[in-house]
Formats: C-alpha cells, sequence, structure tokens
C-alpha cells in the first residue's frame, strides 16, 4: 500500500501535496513499525491484537496480502486517530514483548530429534488440551506448535507444566525403546563377583548389564573360559 501511495505522488504532482497531507493523518513512521517482521506467529498475534483493540470487529476485508505486508496495510487503513493508532501499536508491541519472552520454556523442542519430539508433543497436548488441537494438524515445525499455544486457553503456568509432560513421555518412549528385545531377570551373585563386575564396568565406562552382556556375547563366540573353569575344578575334585 505505502509503494502505491509513492506511486500516486510521484505519478500526480498536482495532487501530491493532498495524498501526503492524508498520508500524514494515517499513516505511522515506517521507524514505529520496523519491529513487525516476517515471523509468521508474530503477524497471526499482531493482527489478532488489532481486532481486538478495534472493539472485536475486522479493519480490512478479504485480500491477497498476507504476513507483514498485511499487517502493515491493516495499521495503514486502520480508521483511527493518529497519536491514538501510535499508542495502540506500541501497546500491541509491548504485549508481543511480553508474551514471547516466555518461549525460552520450548528450546527443547530444538535440535536433534526435532520431528519426534513434535509428535510426542502433540499427542501430549491433545490429551492434556483437547480444545487447542480441535481440528488442528500436527505442526510441522516449533514455531507452528508455539502459535497453537498463543490461546487464552492456556496460561504462562500450564504451557510449563505441558512441556514437563512431554520431556516426561519423550525421556519414557526412550526407555522403553532401549529395553527392546530385553527381559528383567533376578539373580544373586557373591560379593566377590559384584565387586569383579564393579571393578570392570569402572575400568571401562560401562554399566554393569553392559559388561554383562559383553562377556556373555565373548564366551559364546570363543567359548574358552567356562570349558577352562570346568577343567580347572575337575582337576581339584
Amino acid at each position: 500500500m505505502r509503494d502505491r501511495i509513492a506511486d500516486l505522488i510521484q505519478n500526480t504532482p498536482t495532487g501530491a501535496e493532498f495524498v501526503e497531507a492524508q498520508s500524514a493523518m494515517s499513516l505511522l513512521p515506517e521507524k514505529d513499525l520496523e519491529w513487525i517482521t516476517n515471523n509468521k506467529r508474530q503477524n497471526l498475534f499482531v493482527a489478532r491484537k488489532l481486532i481486538e483493540k478495534n472493539g472485536n470487529y475486522p479493519i480490512i476485508g478479504t485480500t491477497t496480502l498476507s504476513g507483514r505486508p498485511l499487517t502493515i496495510t491493516t495499521i495503514d487503513i486502520w480508521t483511527v486517530e493518529i497519536s491514538k493508532k501510535l499508542w495502540l501499536v506500541n501497546q500491541i508491541k509491548f504485549e508481543w514483548e511480553q508474551h514471547s519472552s516466555s518461549d525460552h520454556i520450548f528450546k527443547w523442542l530444538d535440535g536433534a530429534d526435532a520431528t519426534q519430539k513434535l509428535e510426542t508433543a502433540w499427542e501430549i497436548t491433545k490429551s492434556k488440551h483437547p480444545m487447542l488441537t480441535f481440528q488442528q494438524s500436527i505442526p510441522k515445525e516449533k514455531d507452528d506448535f508455539i502459535t497453537l499455544l498463543d490461546s487464552q486457553f492456556i496460561s504462562k503456568h500450564e504451557k510449563i507444566l505441558l512441556m514437563d509432560s512431554i520431556k516426561k513421555r519423550w525421556s519414557q518412549n526412550k526407555y522403553r525403546a532401549k529395553l527392546t528385545g530385553k527381559k528383567q531377570y533376578n539373580f544373586i551373585l557373591s560379593d566377590k563377583a559384584i565387586n569383579r563386575l564393579d571393578k570392570l564396568a569402572d575400568k571401562h565406562d560401562l554399566k554393569r548389564t553392559e559388561v554383562l552382556e559383553i562377556l556373555l556375547q565373548m564366551e559364546e563366540e570363543k567359548g574358552t573360559y567356562i570349558q577352562e573353569k570346568k577343567s580347572i575344578t575337575k582337576g581339584i575334585t
């Protein structure tokens, strides 16, 4: 919109002063809008706030614009006195900064296994907050998931609890995956055997179970130590 106004001023010299005067009455300086980025989530937040501060009435009709251009155009055509418009936009800026200040709680969703983590986050959110996931699709990116939680129906404290539940389920799933193909056995070892097991585990920086698995595998493959021990025992008896 601002580009079209600039073209109009340039191509219509006789009406330039009028257009400039009208622009000054409705358009905020660009520096006051620099905080609005191309971030999809931020633009959705600002769009909701603009409607809210307009008495819950839409400001702009159907348009092919999207993202930041749509947000800026909506602010430009908002029929509010310029000083009040600036005050309201600055208020929205403050609300966005406050709202996004808690984004650090979602840092865990970054990095390795991000897709699987989002799948777990979706499952838990569907279970605990079905209203938020109703008629929504599984988020493909972290920002999509956070946008899902940009709702009046969930507080910051509830978001923290939700993330704790997601992390807990993730850890449980990872633990169960490690147990695939394993069974628990309870047996008694002598103190001497336990000491030997602990020493081997410490020496090689392994868990007790890992030491036992290695020893069993090596004995199965080479069949040396048990047979040798049996021979020694027979010789003694």
